[in-house]
């Protein structure tokens, strides 16, 4: 009697990887009532950010700290601690260690490069005039998820607006480990949670760079949640 043949792994056919939108090369998130924020991962990309795609209706956000992402809300949100701990977690707040930075908006018209007599606007950084909103002592934090449905993708951002949203989630706190580590860390943890058929499909949309993207500058502990 012949032996049956071995079955073949399932490949999963309905996982697709989430199309990929001209904003992705940038820092980005959506915000819990589904408005997109963006910031600059570095002094290029927040000049690109002012002068190409800010708005009129749009928000400027910035930690008041040194070597901070440019951060724009493309539209009306409510969830404006959202976008306050994206700008504080993507800023030297973490790379210093600490837990926690002062955030302000401003409005785009209140954004400029040029600068009175004695002043000196450095490639990626801005003048901003007049009354801001200020955001104290908010809390820096960083979750990062493995999204299957609708669409397969890493996604990254505040807590409150990822967790919840993939089948797998980590969070972050500034630390003491290496981003390039944390993100392989971080990849290890979302393969060990998935099944083998689940990380075939998922093969161009779960690597080290997707989640090295949203890993911030500095040290890190990750949290497993």
């Amino acid at each position: 009697m012949a032996k049956p043949l071995p079955k073949k792994k399932a490949v999963r056919h309905d996982i697709v990887a989430m199309k990929k939108l001209w904003y992705h090369r940038f820092r980005w998130f959506i915000t819990s009532d589904g408005v997109v924020v963006l910031g600059g991962r570095d002094a290029s990309q927040n000049e690109e950010l002012v002068k190409k795609y800010m708005a009129g209706g749009d928000l400027f956000v910035h930690a008041e700290v040194h070597g901070a992402s440019v951060v724009i809300v493309k539209g009306k949100t409510e969830r404006m601690d959202e976008v306050a701990q994206f700008a504080a977690s993507y800023s030297g707040a973490w790379r210093s260690g600490h837990f926690s930075a002062d955030v302000y908006s401003a409005l785009p018209n209140q954004v400029s490069k040029t600068p009175q007599s004695g002043e000196f606007v450095s490639r990626g950084s801005f003048i901003v005039r007049g009354e801001r909103t200020y955001y104290r002592n908010v809390p820096v934090a960083v979750g990062i998820a493995l999204v299957i449905e609708p669409a397969a993708a890493v996604i990254g951002g505040p807590p409150s607006a990822i967790k919840g949203r993939g089948k797998v989630y980590v969070e972050l706190k500034p630390g003491q480990f290496e981003p390039n580590d944390v993100a392989k860390k971080v990849l290890r943890i979302m393969r060990d949670r998935i099944t083998d058929d689940e990380e075939k499909a998922l093969k161009g949309v779960l690597n080290t760079e997707k989640v090295a993207a949203f890993v911030p500058p500095g040290g890190s502990d990750i949290l497993e949640v």
